[in-house]
């Protein structure tokens, strides 16, 4: 008999229900789960579970319903939910992942005292603990989530002035949050067009934990918004394989692993991410699932899975090897950001119109007349496969210039992180103009 997992879903969770279904193959069956008021919230996301899996089981913190026969585990790819997972699985009594470790001031507080971070951290209850926070770890800090993802309500905090202005708008983050010292930046190499961090992709069964595989980053963009006091870091996406020297990448690994022990990682798969500060690598956070888009891109590059390595972990069932990262192929998952998240989207752009040379796929293109966090402020998500790093590089040139065009409407291309892309690849100025003014609905004047 197929081994039960439960899958609790969310609108944006980093596996979506149709990776979850090619994931599972014919050898795990999956028991669908959704927070009760999801569907009221998101009707379009129950009809889809029900189509591939049947009518989804709704859960709460108080209504931990009976599944039926019983389940191997329970698993949630989606930050939002790792509390109701891990609290459904303890009730059930089966395999599921402590939702405690993915506290990131935990997580701080863990790893500096295995002295493996220097980065000073302190927990932020109130607007008075700002001044606390600043006199303790000095400018620049960073304010963020104990709990959250994806760059959501990260600001930091370069001066009095600012500290002063966050603590007048103290409602601009939901949740608790914590302050830590802002990681110093090593100074780019010239010519360098990646980011100054990766990430690094962990499995865990039965206290043992292995790397799977490294990421190299596309840079991230600190993006505006005129009707939210909270910051967002948009990241833009991931390239494989990672092009450390193997001294340094060897250190990082040595380093997320030693992280994990600290924390008594439970079974499951992480996505660690961490910055090569002026002082050497630092542990940036640790997400308690798997990352976010990075599944397509080492399935494209190896035929690894990662999110079928989470059933398989969650079912009990033997992993599948580890992926073999050497060669020269470079495989990578971009996604532009708008430089603004309010409004709605005004270009009109077909995923055909985004098929430059070098584009495998086209997963996602932000609708035009939808509100542009419809597709969490993205204007495209793509797949880039390229045989060399420069082949990747050129490739990348063509395809942003292309969006720029696509997209100018909405100001892509003009003063925004693609504008700064193109110029770290070397690349011509987009000639995009300058997008009309708008409205405070978003609309254009």
């Amino acid at each position: 008999m197929k081994p039960r997992v439960g899958v609790l879903f969310s609108p944006r969770g980093a596996a979506s229900a149709r990776d979850v279904l090619v994931a599972a193959a014919d050898d795990i069956e999956i028991v669908p789960l959704l927070r009760s008021g999801s569907g009221e919230r998101h009707p379009a996301l129950p009809l889809l579970i029900d189509r591939l899996f049947g009518a989804p089981l709704e859960i709460d913190e108080e209504h931990l319903a009976d599944p039926g026969r019983p389940l191997a585990g329970v698993v949630t790819f989606a930050d939002a939910e790792l509390e109701l997972a891990a609290a459904f699985g303890a009730h059930l009594g089966v395999r599921h992942r402590d939702a405690a470790s993915a506290d990131k001031y935990r997580q701080r507080t863990a790893v500096g005292g295995a002295g493996l971070s220097r980065i000073a951290a302190h927990p932020v209850d109130g607007a008075a603990d700002l001044a606390e926070a600043a006199a303790l770890l000095g400018y620049p800090f960073v304010v963020k989530p104990r709990r959250g993802a994806g760059g959501t309500d990260v600001m930091i905090v370069r001066d009095a002035a600012q500290a002063a202005a966050l603590s007048a708008s103290w409602r601009w983050a939901g949740g608790a949050l914590y302050a830590e010292q802002f990681i110093p930046t090593a100074d780019p190499l010239p010519g360098a067009w990646r980011a100054d961090y990766v990430s690094v992709e962990v499995q865990s069964t039965g206290g043992r934990h292995d790397v799977i595989t490294v990421f190299d980053k596309f840079p991230v963009h600190e993006r505006s918004s005129a009707t939210r006091q909270g910051g967002r870091m948009a990241t833009t996406g991931d390239i494989l394989p990672c092009g450390l020297p193997p001294r340094l990448r060897t250190g990082i690994e040595e380093l997320v692993l030693g992280a994990h022990r600290a924390l008594d990682m439970d079974d499951g798969i992480t996505h660690t991410e961490v910055k090569l500060g002026a002082t050497g690598p630092e542990i940036i956070e640790i997400n308690c699932r798997v990352g976010g888009h990075l599944s397509r891109v080492l399935k494209r590059r190896s035929g690894f899975d990662l999110v079928r390595q989470a059933l398989l972990i969650t079912a009990g069932l033997p992993t599948q090897p580890l992926p073999d990262n050497t060669g020269e192929r470079r495989v990578a998952g971009l996604f532009v950001p708008f430089a603004d998240t309010d409004g709605e989207v005004r270009s009109h752009v077909s995923p055909r119109a985004l098929r430059t040379p070098g584009v495998a796929a086209v997963d996602e293109v932000a609708r035009a007349g939808a509100a542009r966090t419809d597709t969490d402020a993205i204007a495209c998500n793509v797949v880039l496969d390229c045989p060399q790093e420069e082949d990747l590089r050129h490739a990348t040139a063509e395809f942003l210039a292309r969006v720029g065009e696509l997209f100018a409407e909405d100001g892509v291309g003009h003063r925004d992180w693609t504008a700064e892309m193109s110029a770290r690849l070397g690349a011509e100025p987009s000639a995009a103009p300058a997008p009309r003014p708008t409205s405070s609905s978003g609309r254009s004047l």
